[in-house]
């Protein structure tokens, strides 16, 4: 395994296992409660015996719970493609004069023997080497 990724994975785990103060990060998250909880100082009894008022300049909040998520960073994998021979076809050719003898054309007229170029072609397979290189798998 490459030792800078075993560097990013530790250093990945020590960020997410520490945990994180709420205004360290900037944020500040305020959590409202629709039943408020009541405390003795925030309710008083009015003139009338049962009646249960509360005092309007108590404002209520339920605790703040920040719970840090864990932050995963991945590299993406690479292999390695080995080196390997491959082959490239080179083509030949070559022009030589030869004998066509006598005969008849399509006319039906006598033509004479004679030399004609005539080429001719060929190759072979070259081989070279493709060098090991890394992709993504």
């Amino acid at each position: 395994m490459d030792v800078g990724i075993v560097v990013v994975l530790l250093l990945t785990l020590l960020v997410a296992g520490a945990p994180v103060p709420a205004d360290a990060t900037g944020i500040r998250i305020t959590v409202t409660s629709p039943v408020p909880h009541r405390r003795p100082n925030d309710i008083h009894h009015g003139p009338v015996g049962d009646h249960i008022h509360r005092r309007p300049d108590v404002i209520h909040r339920a605790p703040v719970v920040v719970v840090p998520q864990p932050v995963y960073i991945t590299v993406p994998r690479r292999c390695l493609s080995p080196g390997y021979w491959a082959y490239s076809w080179i083509p030949q050719s070559h022009v030589s004069n030869v004998w066509v003898p006598g005969s008849y054309n399509s006319d039906a007229l006598w033509v004479e023997g004679h030399y004609e170029p005539r080429a001719y072609t060929w190759g072979y397979y070259q081989p070279y080497w493709v060098s090991e290189r890394w992709t993504l798998c």
